[in-house]
């Protein structure tokens, strides 16, 4: 490494496409650490070009998980059987089930930010085996580098460092991994599994929510513009987040119930139209006129209020308008959120960390209170695919936030579009 120049966002050099003129082999770019174009050569032969150069990157760059294989079946009689290698060729084979923006979610394909989260779980193990192991990382098989204690070591390390999902997640990726190594062109495997060491991770304990009082409603209601009072009332009244108002669309609505399939879950999801909701709804809609297939919220370049999309070659290379070279493979906007922080620092509640999903989660409780509600109710209001989640909902009230409830189906069953000004 020490002949390579040394920066935080180094470029990986790729390997050339034709061999160089006069030596007829196959070389890499890069920079010395006096910043001179150097090239690193290989052999004239394809193939054996692919495999050294791989092995050259894998030691030179601390990011192994950037590195992609061309020809994936370079070299399979002697296939490199090295961890980098290996967490390589697994990333490689995510990306293949990525499923391109707005498709439907097929089952065994992934989102752009799950694939993202998973790759850097990836290169976080990578990063610790790097510090652990040192030269011995690319050199030795998987299958002869890590032990039953490098693992609990390993794991060990990251629970000083992140949360119980996060461990658990680092986990399920290495067993993935492990998994992925037993296919061909590797066929290789652990000397242990997971019944032979302890477990960690774990389900992180749900986090105590600051609920408002009608105090704190009234005051952010009194200052919300139109399109933030019918937010925070279909937050309340239909159970929807930040992605689910970035879908809405006026023919999931009418007077008496909404029909409208969440994306994170596929689930149906329908229910009982609530009084206010429908009248700030058509509200709204005289106000600003949507064809019945349109969005409801757009913002003002006409996107949705929350979208994801995946970066180009030269922005993920060159940086895009707000920020510089990165190798997240997705760029994200939540205009949502932004504009709910505005609006909590107009109503004085600067102070209140809770973000909008907060008004979902009360209009669930609130839901859940109401006489004759199941669980099977409980789960097409949310949109949650497992009923343990929706559980949740069904725990008995406290006596700070009974009132506030009372007060939220009180406010959602009025005919009065102001009620919720009075006293």
């Amino acid at each position: 490494m020490n002949e390579l120049r040394k920066h935080k966002k180094r470029r990986i050099p790729k390997l050339s496409v034709k061999p160089e003129p006069g030596t007829m082999r196959y070389y890499a770019s890069y920079r010395s650490t006096d910043s001179k174009p150097k090239r690193k050569r290989f052999t004239r032969d394809r193939k054996e070009s692919e495999i050294a150069y791989h092995r050259w990157v894998v030691e030179n760059y601390d990011q192994s998980a950037r590195i992609v294989a061309n020809d994936h079946d370079a070299g399979k009689a002697n296939f490199d059987q090295s961890l980098p290698v290996i967490a390589n060729a697994y990333i490689q084979h995510e990306k293949q089930r990525v499923r391109s923006d707005g498709a439907r979610r097929a089952k065994g394909t992934i989102s752009l930010r799950v694939f993202d989260d998973n790759r850097r779980q990836v290169v976080n193990i990578l990063r610790w085996c790097k510090d652990r192991f040192k030269d011995r990382l690319s050199r030795t098989p998987f299958s002869e580098l890590m032990t039953e204690t490098d693992y609990e070591s390993m794991m060990l390390h990251f629970v000083k460092r992140l949360s119980d999902s996060q461990i658990n997640k680092h986990r399920q990726r290495f067993w993935d991994i492990v998994r992925f190594a037993r296919r061909g062109p590797f066929r290789i495997r652990l000397s242990f599994g997971p019944e032979d060491v302890r477990s960690f991770g774990g389900t992180e304990a749900r986090k105590e929510r600051q609920m408002p009082t009608i105090d704190m409603i009234q005051k952010i209601l009194s200052v919300a513009s139109e399109r933030e009072r019918l937010w925070i009332w279909m937050g309340l009244g239909l159970g929807f987040g930040n992605d689910d108002l970035a879908h809405v669309r006026p023919i999931y609505f009418d007077s008496n119930s909404y029909d409208m399939r969440r994306g994170k879950t596929g689930l149906p999801r329908y229910g009982l139209m609530r009084p206010m909701v429908w009248l700030h709804f058509q509200g709204y809609l005289k106000k600003y006129p949507r064809k019945e297939n349109e969005l409801l919220f757009v913002t003002c370049k006409g996107n949705p209020v929350v979208w994801v999309r995946a970066k180009t070659e030269d922005e993920i290379k060159n940086g895009t308008s707000t920020s510089g070279p990165s190798q997240t493979p997705f760029k994200r906007c939540d205009s949502l959120s932004q504009a709910w922080n505005k609006l909590k620092e107009r109503a004085g509640l600067k102070d209140w960390k809770e973000g909008f999903y907060l008004w979902r989660h009360l209009g669930a409780t609130a839901y859940a209170s109401r006489p004759g509600t199941g669980i099977a109710q409980l789960r097409t209001f949310p949109g949650h695919g497992k009923s343990n989640v929706a559980d949740e909902y069904m725990k008995p009230l406290t006596p700070e936030i009974k009132d506030v409830v009372r007060w939220v189906n009180q406010m959602l069953d009025s005919d009065d579009l102001n009620a919720w000004r009075k006293k």
